[in-house]
């Protein structure tokens, strides 16, 4: 499994409030029982799954409401 770094994280969306409001919120909805937009791996945190829908570009800032 590839490290995502918090750069590769700005890159997507580049401004770290937003990115860390957008990664909350993305996992609380998983919380509550949303399905993962992406294939979850063995040992994988859901903070972690959420860093990697951004990074593949499944979910971004115009997916969620402020």
């Amino acid at each position: 499994m590839q490290k995502i770094t918090f750069e590769d994280l700005l890159g997507k969306i580049p401004n770290k409030y937003s990115l860390c409001v957008l990664a909350g919120k993305r996992a609380k909805k998983i919380l509550g029982g949303e399905k993962q937009l992406v294939e979850v791996k063995k040992r994988e945190t859901i903070v972690q799954t959420v860093f990697r829908e951004i990074i593949e570009g499944k979910i971004g800032l115009k997916d969620e409401e402020y």
